[in-house]
C-alpha cells in the first residue's frame, strides 16, 4: 500500500522554497530532515550563504571536496549567494601562522551552512582583528605557486556557482591570484569583500626594497573589489615602511567598483624611535614599476559614490583620510547609507551638518559615532538627520545630544544603541521609549542597581510594541575608596558595606538573565532575542589599595571574586513569541582567568573573605560544601505603589 503524499508535498516544489523562508533559522535544518520533498523545500536557505575555514592542506581538499558533492545534489549549487573564507591555510611545515592565527576557527577547519545571519554585526565570528598583523605573512614566488595550487579546487568549485555573488575573505594571508582569476573570469559582477585586506609588499625595510607585487597589484586594480575592512599604520612592528596609506588614496580616487571601506588608522611612534627605514621609493614609482599608465589611470577621475565608510583612529589627523573633511573631494556622499566615527569630532559633525543642508547626504540611513570632543554639538546634527532608521552613541554625550534625537530622528529610528561613559538612569529610558516607539532593536548601557529602578527599566523596554532584539551592557558599581571622611570617624562604619553591594549586582546568573527577558517579554512584546553583557570592574585593585583599612590579601581576593562571579555574558532567546519557554546560554568568553581565579580563592587563609561571601551568599539547604561555588543572583526586585509605579526599595541581602 502507498503511502499518500502529505498536503504540503502536494505543493509545487517553489512554493514550498517560498514557504520555507518564514521557518525559524532552528528549524531549517529538522524541515530538511522530514523527507526529500522538504530537504528539496529547505535547500535556498541552507545554502544560499556557506562557510569555509582553511587549516591544514589535507583537509581542506576533502573539506572542498566534500562541498562540491554536497552542491551537485539537486542542483544545490545554483542556491549559493555568498561564501564566506576564513583561517590560515598551512603549507608545509607550517606549525602556526604568522598572524598568530585565531584559534577559534582553526580548530578544526571545515565548512558549515549558514542560512541566516544572527550575528551583532556583519562581521560577527569572520575573523577576530586583534590576530591580524597587515605586513605578514610575505611570500616568495614558490610559496606563492604552493599557495596557489592549494587554492585551486576551490577557484574551479567557484567557477561552478552560477548565481554567487559575495566573496568574503577573511583568511589572515592574502587573497591566492587563482581565486581571484576566477571572480573576473566567472563572476565579474560578483562583490568581492576584503576584511583583511593589506598590501604586504608594501611594507619595505633596508634589505627588502621591491617592487608592488603583481598579485597584490591585480587585487589593488580588481574590478570586483567592492568592500575593504584594512588596517593602515606608517610603520610596521618590525619597522617597516608602508605605502598602504599612499594605496588606500589610489584605491579611494581610482577604484569605481569600491563602494565600503572600513579604515583602522594605527600610529606607533615606537618603530619612528626605533629607527625607522626611510626609503627613497615613492607612491607614482610602485605604480610604474607595476605597469600601470596614463590609459589606466585617470588623472581627473570623477567621485565616485560611497555606500558604507567607517573611520577608526587615534585621532584627527589632517594628512590622512581619517575625518570627513577629507574625504568630501574624493568621494561622492549622495549614495552613502551607514557612516561611524571613531573617534568622532566637533570638525566632523561641522562638515556633516553642512553636507545635510547642501542635500549631499540624502541616503544616510545608519549613523555611529563615538564622541571625544569638548564642545558637543553633536545634537545639532541628529537635529537635521530625521530619516535615520539606526543610530549607534557612545562617548561623551550630553543632554543636548538627547534632544537632538527628539528634534530629529525619533519617529523613524528602528535601531538605537547607546553607551555612554556615564551609564543611562530610569528618566533617561523613560525619556528614549516615548521619544522612539517604533524600535525593534536597543541595546543600552545601564548602571546595575538592583532594586525597583532596576526592573522598572525592563518593563519599560517591554512597552515597546515592535521590540525584537535587547543588548543591554550592565556597568557595576566599583567600590568607593578611600571613603568619606564622616565615615572614617564613625567608629561604627562598616568598611565592606561597598564592596558586599557591588557583589550582589555583578553576580548575574542564568535564572536572573531569564527573569529579565520575560519581564522585558511581559507586556506581549514581541522580544525574540536578549543579549546580557556584565563589563567587568576596572582597576577595582587600584581601587581598593587607596584605601589602607583593606589588607593586601583581602585587594587580591577581590580581583578573585571578581573574576569568578562577574563578566558574564548570556544570551536569551525563544523560537515563538508565544512560547513561555526561554533558552538561555553562556557566551562568555573564556580566556583562562576565571579557573586561575578560582583556584586562588580555594586556596585563599583569609576568614574575611570567607565571611564576607558568606553574609552575601548564605549556605542554603541542598547547597554544596564548597563556599567558593555557593554564589547566585538575588531576584528582581517587584515593589509596587498602588498606582502600579515602582517604589524605592532594594534587592538581596540587608547590606
Amino acid at each position: 500500500m502507498s503511502q499518500q503524499p502529505c498536503l504540503l508535498e502536494r505543493l509545487p516544489l517553489h512554493i514550498a522554497q517560498y514557504l520555507a523562508n518564514f521557518l525559524h533559522q532552528d528549524s531549517i535544518r529538522p524541515f530538511s530532515l522530514a523527507s526529500k520533498f522538504c530537504c528539496q523545500a529547505a535547500a535556498p536557505r541552507r545554502f544560499t550563504s556557506l562557510k569555509l575555514t582553511a587549516r591544514e592542506r589535507d583537509k581542506f581538499d576533502r573539506d572542498v571536496e566534500e562541498l562540491r558533492a554536497t552542491l551537485a545534489v539537486d542542483n544545490r549549487s545554483h542556491h549559493v549567494r555568498r561564501i564566506t573564507l576564513r583561517g590560515f591555510l598551512l603549507l608545509g611545515t607550517d606549525h602556526l601562522g604568522p598572524n598568530g592565527v585565531d584559534g577559534r576557527f582553526l580548530a578544526n577547519g571545515g565548512w558549515n551552512e549558514s542560512p541566516d545571519n544572527e550575528g551583532d554585526s556583519e562581521t560577527e565570528d569572520v575573523y577576530d582583528s586583534s590576530y591580524f598583523r597587515p605586513n605578514l605573512p610575505k611570500y616568495d614566488s614558490q610559496r606563492k605557486q604552493e599557495l596557489n595550487e592549494a587554492w585551486q579546487p576551490f577557484a574551479d568549485l567557484i567557477g561552478q556557482l552560477s548565481g554567487l555573488r559575495d566573496l568574503i575573505y577573511a583568511c589572515t594571508h592574502q587573497i591566492p591570484r587563482c581565486v581571484l582569476e576566477a571572480l573576473h573570469q566567472r563572476h565579474p559582477r560578483s562583490r568581492l569583500h576584503m576584511h583583511t585586506f593589506s598590501l604586504r609588499s608594501l611594507y619595505l625595510s633596508a634589505s627588502n626594497v621591491q617592487a608592488i607585487d603583481a598579485d597584490e597589484y591585480a587585487l589593488l586594480t580588481s574590478p570586483c573589489l567592492y568592500s575593504i575592512d584594512m588596517k593602515y599604520e606608517p610603520y610596521s612592528d618590525e619597522a617597516e615602511k608602508s605605502f598602504n596609506t599612499e594605496a588606500l588614496h589610489w584605491l579611494i580616487v581610482n577604484s569605481p567598483s569600491l563602494r565600503k571601506f572600513k579604515l583602522d588608522y594605527r600610529y606607533d611612534n615606537m618603530a619612528v624611535r626605533h629607527g625607522a627605514y626611510q626609503p627613497d621609493s615613492s607612491w607614482e614609482d610602485f605604480l610604474e614599476q607595476a605597469g600601470a599608465t596614463d590609459g589606466n589611470i585617470s588623472k581627473k577621475p570623477e567621485k565616485h559614490p560611497l555606500e558604507s565608510l567607517t573611520l577608526h583612529s587615534s585621532g584627527f589627523i589632517y594628512e590622512l583620510p581619517n575625518h570627513i573633511a577629507a574625504w568630501k573631494p574624493l568621494r561622492s556622499f549622495i549614495e552613502l547609507r551607514h557612516l561611524e566615527l571613531s573617534p568622532c569630532l566637533s570638525l566632523d559633525v561641522t562638515s556633516l551638518i553642512s553636507m545635510a543642508a547642501e542635500g549631499e547626504i540624502p541616503c544616510l540611513r545608519s549613523l555611529s559615532v563615538d564622541w571625544k570632543d569638548m564642545h558637543n554639538n553633536l545634537g545639532q546634527l541628529l537635529s537635521v538627520l530625521p530619516h535615520l532608521d539606526t543610530l549607534k552613541l557612545s562617548g561623551n554625550l550630553d543632554e543636548t545630544t538627547f534632544q537632538g534625537i527628539h528634534d530629529g530622528p525619533r519617529l523613524a529610528l528602528r535601531k538605537l544603541q547607546i553607551y555612554p561613559f556615564a551609564p543611562l538612569d530610569h528618566p533617561q529610558v523613560r525619556q528614549l521609549i516615548q521619544w522612539c516607539p517604533n524600535l525593534e532593536d536597543v541595546r543600552l548601557r545601564l548602571a546595575r542597581e538592583a532594586g525597583p529602578h532596576e526592573t522598572a527599566i525592563y518593563r519599560l523596554l517591554g512597552r515597546l510594541p515592535r521590540l525584537r532584539r535587547v543588548v543591554l551592557q550592565f556597568v557595576c558599581p566599583e567600590p568607593q575608596y578611600p571613603p568619606p571622611i564622616s565615615a572614617i570617624m564613625d567608629l561604627s562604619w562598616d568598611k565592606f558595606r561597598d564592596v558586599r553591594k557591588a557583589l550582589v549586582e555583578i553576580a548575574v546568573d542564568e535564572t536572573l538573565a531569564r527573569a529579565i527577558f520575560r519581564k522585558i517579554a511581559a507586556r506581549k512584546c514581541p522580544l525574540e532575542r536578549l543579549k546580557i553583557e556584565c563589563l567587568p570592574i576596572q582597576d577595582s585593585a587600584r581601587a581598593l589599595r587607596s584605601y589602607h583599612a583593606v589588607s593586601s590579601s583581602y585587594d587580591a581576593s577581590w580581583e578573585d571574586i571578581v573574576e569568578v562571579v562577574g563578566g558574564r555574558t548570556w544570551i536569551c532567546t525563544r523560537q515563538d513569541v508565544e512560547s513561555p519557554e526561554v533558552e538561555v546560554r553562556e557566551v562568555t568568553k573564556e580566556t583562562g582567568g576565571r579557573d586561575k581565579a578560582l583556584e586562588c580563592l580555594k586556596k585563599t587563609h583569609d576568614q574575611e573573605v570567607k565571611e564576607l561571601w558568606k553574609q552575601v551568599w548564605p549556605p542554603r539547604e541542598g547547597g554544596s560544601d564548597k563556599w567558593w561555588e555557593n554564589w547566585w543572583s538575588y531576584p528582581l526586585s517587584d515593589i509596587l505603589d498602588d498606582n502600579g509605579e515602582d517604589v524605592v526599595g532594594g534587592a538581596g541581602p540587608d547590606i
